[in-house]
């Protein structure tokens, strides 16, 4: 069932007024109700596997992302990776995308498990998506725009 764009513009506009950060898992297809959804948007990282595939895919996302978006950043998934990812660096996804890196974060093998469970990502506190998180927002300006993700 498709979510209408005016609803997403309700939803999120009414998240940016209450203040803090909102964060805003969108699909890989950019749509009008997506492009509602990234017109609000301050900032958006786009998570790429280092591979080959996974970059051309992006490219195509980054490049209608990027007709609406003011900081489209990449953030690369590394280290003990699942049979069929690697080959590239970071640098190189970002590279290759023309976007900056936001950083990378190591893959976290019990992330499908822990969210059949009911965690969310980045729930477990002392996980590499959390600490990526934390480590992101210590670096982000106190006076950057807060209103989304």
């Amino acid at each position: 069932m498709a979510v209408a764009p005016e609803a997403v513009r309700a939803v999120v506009s009414a998240a940016r007024r209450r203040g803090g950060v909102v964060v805003v898992d969108l699909p890989r297809r950019v749509d009008e109700t997506v492009v509602e959804a990234l017109e609000q948007l301050d900032l958006c990282l786009l998570v790429v596997p280092p591979e080959l595939r996974a970059v051309a895919g992006a490219r195509r996302v980054a490049s209608a992302a990027g007709l609406v978006l003011r900081d489209l950043r990449v953030v690369v998934p590394t280290g003990a990776r699942p049979k069929g990812l690697g080959g590239l660096e970071a640098e190189e996804v970002a590279g290759l995308l023309g976007l900056p890196l936001a950083g990378e974060v190591p893959w976290e093998p019990d992330l499908v498990t822990a969210q059949t469970a009911g965690v969310p990502p980045g729930g477990a506190v002392r996980g590499p998506l959390a600490r990526f998180c934390a480590a992101f927002w210590d670096r982000m300006p106190v006076d950057a725009p807060g209103g989304g993700v």
